[in-house]
C-alpha cells in the first residue's frame, strides 16, 4: 500500500530463517500483495462494524435522548452491561447470526438463490479492496480503468438482488427485488455521469491521479467546491444505490417485511446487511478521492509535506474524511422520510441526469476557457 512497513518485517522473517537468498523476486512480490490486500479488508471490516454499531446503537440512543441537540449531554446513560454504548451487544448479535440456521425455502430454485447472493452480492464488494487507496499513492493495484472498475462491480449487485428475490419463491421478495433493480440501474446513470465531468478535466479513470490533481487547482481547492453540482448527483445517486433513507423502497419495512431480503435468514441476512454498509464505506472511499482530493488538506502546504514525508498520516486523515463523509449519510438518514416509488423513479431520470449533463457541460466550458482552473 505504499507504506513500506511489509517490507522490512517481510526481510526480517526470511533473514530469521536464511530465506533471503533462496526467494525469488515474484514470491516476495506475491506474499507483500497478500499482506498488504490482508490490511485493507481487514480495514474495511472492521469499520464495518464500526458503522453498524455507530448507526445501528449509538446514533439511536442520542437520537432518542436528546434528539439533534447535544446539550448537557450525559453520557453516562450508555454506560451499563454491555458496556461502552452497547459494544458487546453488537459483539453478540454478529456472533448470534452466525449460529442461526440457514434456512433455505422448501419451494425456492436453489442454485440461482444461492449463486445469486454469494457471486452477485457478497463477492463483488469485498473483490474492490485492492483498488481503494488509502492516501496519496497507498493502493495496492492502480490499474489505468480505476473506479471505471468499481462501477462495473457496483452493477452486478443489482443482478444478484434481482435473482435472490425471484428465486425465493416469494411475493414480498420478488416485488422488492424488482423495485431495487429498477432503483439501482435509475440511480447508476447519474452515479456514472456525476464523475464523468471529473474524466474529463483529469484525463484519468485512477484515484490516485485523480486526488492528486486536486492539490494543483487554484488554493488546492477539491472538486466538491469546483463541481458543485457534480457532487451533490453523486452523493444523492449513492445513497440510492446503497438503499439507504430516504430510498429504502427495496427494503420497505412497513409494507414489504424486508422487501428482497424476506427469506434470508441467519448468516444470509447478516452477509446481506453488512454488505449495504460495506458498499457505502467503497462509496465514501471513492467519493474521498473524486471529490474531497483524498488525504490532501487546503490552505496548509507545510502539514501536506509532513503528511507526504509519513504516509500513515495520509491515511489517518483519509479516515477521518471518510467517517466524515458517512456522517453526513445518517445525518440525511435521520432527517428526511422515505419517498415513494414514483418520486424516486423521477428523482433519478428527470432530476439527476438533468443535472449531471448540466455539470459535464459547465466543467468542459470551464475547462477549456482555462484547464488551470481545474489542475490540469
Amino acid at each position: 500500500m505504499g507504506y513500506g512497513l511489509y517490507d522490512g518485517l517481510l526481510d526480517w522473517f526470511l533473514n530469521t530463517f536464511g530465506l533471503d537468498d533462496k526467494i525469488q523476486p515474484q514470491l516476495r512480490s506475491t506474499l507483500l500483495d497478500s499482506l498488504e490486500m490482508t490490511t485493507i479488508l481487514l480495514f474495511l471490516i472492521v469499520n464495518t462494524i464500526m458503522l453498524i454499531w455507530l448507526e445501528r446503537k449509538i446514533w439511536p440512543r442520542m437520537m432518542n435522548m436528546r434528539g439533534i441537540a447535544f446539550v448537557d449531554f450525559n453520557w453516562g446513560h450508555f454506560f451499563g452491561k454491555t458496556w461502552k454504548f452497547g459494544f458487546l451487544q453488537n459483539i453478540a448479535e454478529f456472533l448470534k447470526f452466525f449460529s442461526k440456521e440457514d434456512i433455505v425455502p422448501e419451494k425456492a430454485d436453489k442454485f440461482p438463490f444461492n449463486i445469486g447472493f454469494f457471486a452477485f452480492i457478497v463477492a463483488p464488494p469485498f473483490m474492490l479492496g485492492a483498488l481503494l487507496p488509502l492516501g496519496g499513492s497507498a493502493v495496492i493495484a492502480d490499474p489505468a480503468v480505476g473506479f471505471l472498475l468499481i462501477f462495473a462491480m457496483f452493477s452486478l449487485y443489482p443482478v444478484g438482488v434481482l435473482v435472490t428475490g425471484w428465486s425465493s419463491n416469494n411475493k414480498y421478495s420478488l416485488l422488492g427485488a424488482f423495485r431495487s433493480a429498477a432503483q439501482l440501474i435509475s440511480y447508476e446513470i447519474p452515479l456514472i455521469l456525476s464523475v464523468g465531468a471529473v474524466v474529463i478535466v483529469t484525463g484519468s479513470f485512477s484515484l490516485v491521479d485523480i486526488a492528486q490533481q486536486q492539490t494543483r487547482t487554484p488554493l488546492g481547492l477539491p472538486f466538491m467546491i469546483l463541481m458543485p453540482i457534480g457532487f451533490i448527483v453523486f452523493m444523492t445517486s449513492l445513497a440510492a444505490e446503497t438503499e439507504r433513507i430516504p430510498f429504502d423502497i427495496p427494503e420497505a419495512e412497513a409494507e414489504l417485511v424486508m422487501g428482497w431480503r424476506t427469506e434470508l435468514t441467519g448468516f444470509r441476512y447478516m452477509m446481506s446487511m453488512a454488505t449495504e454498509y460495506f458498499i457505502l464505506l467503497i462509496g465514501s472511499f471513492i467519493g474521498v478521492s473524486l471529490f474531497w482530493g483524498g488525504s490532501y488538506l487546503p490552505f496548509l502546504e507545510e502539514f501536506n509535506n509532513i503528511v507526504d514525508s509519513w504516509p500513515l498520516f495520509g491515511a489517518a486523515i483519509f479516515t477521518i474524511k471518510i467517517w466524515i463523509f458517512i456522517f453526513i449519510y445518517i445525518w440525511i438518514r435521520s432527517a428526511l422520510p422515505r419517498v415513494r416509488i414514483d418520486q424516486l423513479l423521477d428523482i433519478g431520470w428527470k432530476r439527476l441526469i438533468p443535472l449531471a449533463l448540466v455539470n459535464i457541460i459547465v466543467v468542459i466550458a470551464i475547462f477549456l476557457f482555462d484547464s488551470r482552473f481545474f489542475g490540469a
